[in-house]
C-alpha cells in the first residue's frame, strides 16, 4: 500500500465510519461525552472535552454522505482492484 491521495481518503473515511458508530447512551455516556449540558462542570473548565463533544455530535450530521463514499469506495476498489 503506497501513501497516496486515495489511501489516505481510505483512512479518513475509515476513522469517520468508527467515529460515526460510536452509540451516545451506551459508550459515550459512560466517558461523559455524550453531551456539553451534562458534563458536571464548567464547560470553560474542560475545553478539550468540550472540542471532542463538538466533533462527536457535528460528525452524525454526515451519515448520509459518508454511506455515499462508502459506496464509491467499494465500487472503485471493486473495479479497479485494491491493493
Amino acid at each position: 500500500m503506497g501513501f497516496s491521495l486515495w489511501n489516505i481518503f481510505k483512512a479518513g473515511l475509515l476513522v469517520t465510519n468508527s467515529v460515526l458508530i460510536l452509540h451516545r447512551k451506551r459508550f459515550l455516556s459512560k466517558h461523559g461525552l455524550d453531551d456539553v449540558n451534562n458534563m458536571g462542570c464548567n464547560p470553560s473548565d474542560r475545553p478539550f472535552q468540550v472540542q471532542a463533544i463538538g466533533l462527536l455530535q457535528a460528525v452524525q450530521y454526515l451519515k448520509l454522505p459518508i454511506i455515499a463514499a462508502n459506496i464509491i469506495t467499494i465500487v472503485f476498489e471493486m473495479l479497479l482492484g485494491g491493493g
